[in-house]
This record gives C-alpha cells, sequence and structure tokens, in this order.
C-alpha cells in the first residue's frame, strides 16, 4: 500500500505542476493577463475622479506627464527635452467594452508652442499637382512616437530601437529597401506635424516604412496651437482627416501594431461601465531615431548633417500633446487609501496566475454614450508566444506522465491484489 500512497501523492503533484497558467505583465501597473482577460490589477487600480488623484501616480518611475482638464479629459503631455523624450512613459485607462465599431479609440493629437506654430514648424513644401512633399523631412523636426497593449517586457525591447529583421518580414522587400528602409517585424505608430502654405499639417507614419499619410489641418501656423482627431477605424488602421488605402513595405499588415482591449475580470474591481484595460505607451525619441534619420534626412549617407548626431531631438515646438476624451477613457492610478495601496512589482516579467477559463462575449451592454458603442471583437489572440509554447508543452508533457503513472498504479492494485 505504501507504493500506492507514493503514486497517488505523485499524481496530485502532478496536476499541480499541469495547471499553473503563466501570466503576462502589462501596463504602467503591471496587471495580470491571462487568456486575453485582466485577472488582477496591480499598481494601478482606482478610476481618477479628480486632478488631484492624478499626483501620486505622477511620481511613479514610468509615469507620463499627464492632467485631467474641467471636462474630466486626460491629457498627456510630450515636452521639449523631458524625461518623457528620454525614457517613454506608460499609462492605464479603463474604456467601455462597447465602443463604436467604425470609430474606436477616438483622441487627439495637438502641438503647442510659446510664439506661433510658424517659429517651430518645418515647411514640407507640399506640390498640390504632384500631389507630393519636396521637403518631407519636416515631418521628423516634431515626431511623436507611441504604441499601446505591450506587455511589459515588449516596451522594454521596443525602446532600444526597431532591428532589422529578415526579408520575409517585408510587406515589399523591394519597394522598401529601394526607398531606404529596412524590414522590420512590427509596425509601431507617430504622429509628425509640420507646416504647408498657410496651414498646419499633420501627418501620420508607422515607425521605419517608407511612405506616410498627411492630413492639412483648418489652423493656420500663425496661430500657437493645433490639433486634430485621430482614430482607428473598422481595419483598425489609424486615421486623421481622411480614409486612404493603406500599402505596407517594410513590414506585413497583419504585424501593424493594433490597440486592444482586455476585459477586467478581477472582483475587486467593480466599475461596469468602464471594464476592459487599454494600456498606452508613448516612445523615447531613441526608438525611433536611426530610422526615421536615415529614412528623411539621410544620415545613412551623410551622418555630419545637423539632425544626424546621437541626440537629435525630433522636437522643434515647446510641447505636443494627445487627448483621450472623457467619454470614452477613464485612467486608472493607484489607491492610496488605507490598507489598500498596492506595490508595483519589479523584479519579473511573468508570474503565476490561477487558472482562468476564457468565456466570449455574450451581448453588448446599452450605454448612454455619444457615438461610441457597439460590440467588441472577442480577443482570442491566434498567435502564442514563448510563454503560451512552454504552457502547451508542460500540459502534453504532463499528461504523457500522468497517463503512465496511472497505468503503473494500476498494474500496481492488481500485483497487490494478487498476492
Amino acid at each position: 500500500m505504501t507504493s500506492v500512497t507514493f503514486f497517488v501523492q505523485f499524481v496530485v503533484i502532478m496536476l499541480l505542476v499541469v495547471s499553473i497558467v503563466y501570466c503576462d505583465l502589462v501596463g504602467h501597473g503591471r496587471h495580470e493577463l491571462v487568456n486575453g482577460k485582466i485577472v488582477k490589477l496591480r499598481g494601478n487600480t482606482k478610476i481618477a475622479e479628480k486632478p488631484e488623484d492624478l499626483e501620486f501616480y505622477k511620481n511613479m518611475p514610468g509615469s507620463c506627464d499627464v492632467e485631467m482638464d474641467k471636462d474630466g479629459h486626460i491629457i498627456l503631455w510630450y515636452l521639449k527635452h523631458s524625461n518623457t523624450t528620454k525614457e517613454g512613459c506608460s499609462i492605464d485607462l479603463v474604456v467601455r467594452d462597447a465602443l463604436d465599431p467604425n470609430s474606436e479609440f477616438p483622441m487627439r493629437f495637438g502641438i503647442q508652442h510659446n510664439k506661433e506654430l510658424t517659429d517651430c514648424l518645418a515647411d514640407m513644401r507640399f506640390d498640390w499637382d504632384r500631389a507630393m512633399a519636396d521637403n518631407m523631412s519636416a515631418m521628423t523636426s516634431n515626431l511623436l512616437g507611441f504604441t499601446f497593449s505591450l506587455k511589459n517586457g515588449e516596451f522594454d525591447r521596443v525602446k532600444g530601437g526597431f532591428a532589422e529583421r529578415h526579408k520575409k518580414f517585408c510587406g515589399d522587400v523591394s519597394k522598401c529597401k529601394d526607398r531606404g528602409g529596412k524590414c522590420l517585424e512590427v509596425g509601431d505608430h507617430s504622429v509628425g506635424w509640420a507646416r504647408s502654405g498657410d496651414y498646419v499639417r499633420v501627418n501620420i507614419q508607422h515607425i521605419g516604412e517608407t511612405i506616410f499619410w498627411t492630413c492639412q489641418s483648418k489652423v493656420t501656423h500663425n496661430r500657437h496651437e493645433a490639433d486634430v482627431p485621430h482614430y482607428f477605424d473598422k481595419e483598425m488602421d489609424f486615421t486623421n482627416c481622411i480614409k486612404t488605402p493603406r500599402d505596407y513595405f517594410c513590414f506585413k499588415e497583419k504585424n501593424v501594431r493594433r490597440p486592444k482591449k482586455w476585459r477586467i475580470t478581477d472582483e475587486d474591481y467593480t466599475n461596469k461601465e468602464y471594464s476592459s484595460l487599454f494600456t498606452f505607451h508613448i516612445l523615447p525619441t531613441t526608438s525611433m531615431q536611426t530610422s526615421m534619420q536615415n529614412l528623411w534626412i539621410e544620415c545613412d549617407k551623410d551622418a555630419d548633417k545637423e539632425d544626424c548626431n546621437e541626440n537629435a531631438a525630433f522636437q522643434q515646438c515647446e510641447k505636443m500633446f494627445i487627448k483621450f476624451p472623457h467619454f470614452v477613457f477613464k485612467m486608472l492610478v493607484p489607491d492610496n487609501s488605507a490598507n489598500k495601496q498596492t506595490t508595483t512589482e519589479e523584479t519579473t516579467t511573468m508570474v503565476t496566475c490561477p487558472t482562468v477559463t476564457f468565456d466570449p462575449y455574450v451581448n453588448c451592454p446599452v450605454i448612454d454614450c455619444p457615438s461610441f458603442f457597439g460590440c467588441p471583437d472577442v480577443d482570442c489572440p491566434a498567435k502564442k508566444d514563448s510563454k503560451k509554447t512552454l504552457q502547451i508543452t508542460l500540459v502534453i508533457v504532463g499528461s504523457i506522465i500522468l497517463l503512465l503513472m496511472f497505468t503503473a498504479l494500476l498494474i500496481c492494485l492488481f500485483v497487490s491484489k494478487s498476492k
């Protein structure tokens, strides 16, 4: 019977090992993500209701320079020569489960200067007859790079720049190389500001891509501020004033970074309206510096140009900003009330979490929100990373071992009865 007891104990241990689920840590708060759901909020767990609620977050490492205006909108500032331009930053937002499928994640990108914008915006010299700019490097004079929905390890890698990959990663190798680009694994985003004629022009470009999409605003560059609404359309293309066909040469369309909503299932989080997490990251200048310098300033051909040094700032105007509308986004901050403050874990990017069974959304909630609601897509990623591969391997190996142990147990029982 001793042998039978040993095998029973061994089987129990193996069941515990196989049932372990690894989770990723996401966002500024390093929240636990399992099977596309946030099973535990950490660090930032409370919705900011007033400007004072942001102060504790703003004093934390990796935080963004944010404020809440009188209408409740969250404004993220990107200041010239600030720590954000050097290190990047992260912000945790919560959104409604139901957003407008034709215009998701709406936000306003803007630029400010203490003098007229004419003083700090470069002239693109846009030629309407040829529908192209003669000075495409103008957009690098004020450029803001950003991304979203990253796991913490991914953000650290992106901060260092985008390494060249095998040609199979390109959407069109010849067009990418001929235009001075290199094949990249993923397409992150940037918004650049310039002027053309009398007006401010805003440009969308994926970092490292050899083409961009430009939009002329209605604001003249003799003003001190301009802002333009941007959003992700139903194809999840980042769009501003006009929808145009998208071509991708230096990476594949499927590898363009798209935003994700992660449903919050943490029982300690009780807000049923803003019930999905959306993480947003500002990229440091270093993440886009080399690729943008080579593409538009041709620093790889002449490194002695003024804007080719490693400390070149992609910002001539005093401030750039992103405004997140209050009726779509709320910001998560630390709950520093008594006995509720949680600490951010810094030692690892992977922890063990309880097993969570994935179940898709069934119905759309009815929400009184101006034109930003609809059924969300079920977050069920097909691409498995190395951690998920490890999990599957453990399950398979564990199942085989359990089968062998069960067989051995039956043999022991049979031998025991024979005696």
